[in-house]
């Protein structure tokens, strides 16, 4: 991890030009003298928006053909060619470690016995990028990621099923001193938390979400169990309560990534062919909100297999705005948990019910208007005897879009039904990254794989 540290402060200072948002920023996270305990908090928040909202949301995109990567000799035209190397994830690993997970344990040593609600606030960041970094790379460093911090540059990897035993503590914790009295706090966050602006009982929220979310990956290992404790956490789930979401805002340094992308490389990425074609098939209402005109005034998608169609649609306002959000855990994520969790106990009704829900809120949260009887009878109107598993996860799929879940759920469960890119070397879609070119050289307890076709720990 030695080439981490420096890509933090480089990404810490570029952040401080937003002065009302990233106003502390830009300190040193190893300085316990001059770092604040809202600057940090702040700091992991936008190093987790930049892993959510960035490369590696772009990236797994193109793997599950929402998106295809275009222009001839560019980086996106390799990925969808299958062609991901060590060097591709140097800077979104060094983001994960050190960008977010850097501060967040920070926070945590410093300031968490005093300040339970940052403590809180922390562990549920650090259970997000923590299962991000698993999800992709399998083993990853956790239980000694913190002696990074005091110039221990070569942790151990801890196992992928540890790591996920470790996510659901952090957010057991996590919740435990959210619900503290407010009194036990020194310090209040409040502006400095993008996310929720000091909301604990939001926090508390998202934290059941991706605590069901990682008790649904076992879905493999454990189907039943893994199926009764997403439930058990969705039962504490309130409806009510805010998403929880990456947030840009329309200045600066600050704006959404996929905006920013595309202003930057024009025809890099479009719009996966397979992915706009279902949507304009099904009628879906969210289609112009994930995608834009084509050049014929259509909706169009680039087939994965010919990178050289630039004249399709890009992705649209709903996501690519200049302050769009992007989702991190929200309601709608909650109900398809625990619509596939009954699916798989044999609860098919109540399975059913979860999905109309899961579907319904959706469209919703995307289009900011109610479903349409129309589209609620197409789509959101499954039984107990007409709802399949991929039914249930390929609208998991669409509504999803932007998030790095559908391509986790498509290495579970093989839906939605994609055909792999037949011009890539293997004609197979890749189940992993390779390990960090700079793990590979620099730490010797890494667990280095360059295979991307061997799948990680609960892709079984």
């Amino acid at each position: 991890m030695k080439k981490i540290l420096f890509t933090f402060l480089a990404l810490t200072v570029a952040a401080t030009s937003c002065k009302d948002k990233f106003d502390e920023y830009g300190v040193n996270p190893n300085d316990p003298e001059t770092v604040t305990a809202a600057s940090l908090l702040t700091g992991a928040e936008v190093s987790t928006f930049a892993a959510y909202g960035g490369q590696l949301g772009r990236v797994t995109s193109m793997l599950v053909q929402q998106t295809a990567g275009t222009s001839e000799g560019s980086q996106t035209q390799a990925f969808a060619n299958y062609t991901i190397t060590e060097a591709d994830v140097v800077n979104e690993w060094a983001n994960l470690y050190n960008g977010s997970l850097n501060n967040t344990l920070t926070l945590i040593n410093d300031y968490g016995a005093e300040n339970p609600y940052y403590a809180g606030m922390a562990k549920v960041i650090t259970a997000l990028n923590l299962g991000v970094a698993t999800d992709l790379w399998g083993d990853v460093p956790y239980t000694e990621a913190i002696k990074a911090l005091s110039g221990n540059f070569n942790p151990k990897y801890d196992k992928q099923e540890d790591v996920i035993k470790s996510i659901q503590t952090l957010l057991d914790e996590a919740i435990t001193a959210l619900s503290t009295a407010k009194t036990a706090n020194k310090f209040i966050p409040g502006s400095d938390d993008l996310i929720f602006g000091g909301n604990t009982k939001n926090w508390i929220n998202a934290a059941y979400i991706i605590k069901a979310r990682y008790a649904n990956r076992l879905s493999q290992s454990d189907p039943s169990g893994s199926a009764a404790k997403a439930l058990e956490y969705l039962a504490k789930v309130d409806s009510s309560a805010s998403d929880m979401n990456a947030m840009f805002f329309n200045t600066g340094n600050t704006y959404n990534q996929w905006y920013d992308y595309y202003n930057n490389r024009t025809n890099y990425l479009k719009m996966g062919k397979f992915f706009i074609d279902f949507m304009a098939t099904t009628k879906d209402p969210r289609l112009p909100f994930f995608a834009t005109l084509d050049e014929d005034g259509n909706y169009s998608g680039t087939p994965v297999d010919d990178q050289d169609q630039t004249t399709t649609s890009d992705p649209g306002p709903g996501i690519a705005s200049a302050d769009s959000p992007i989702a991190l855990a929200t309601y709608t994520e909650a109900k398809f948990i625990a619509a596939e969790a009954q699916l798989r106990l044999g609860k098919a009704a109540e399975a059913a019910a979860a999905y109309n829900i899961a579907v319904t809120a959706s469209v919703k949260r995307v289009t900011g208007s109610a479903i349409s009887a129309d589209f609620a009878k197409t789509t959101a109107s499954e039984t107990a005897s007409s709802l399949t598993l991929e039914k249930l996860i390929t609208q998991k799929y669409v509504a999803l879009f932007t998030q790095i879940e559908p391509y986790n759920d498509f290495r579970r469960t093989g839906f939605p039904k994609l055909t792999a890119n037949q011009n890539s070397s293997k004609q197979q879609i890749p189940v992993r990254l390779p390990t960090s070119q700079d793990e590979r050289v620099n730490n010797p307890n890494a667990t280095v794989v360059d295979d991307i076709y061997t799948p990680v720990w609960w892709d079984k």
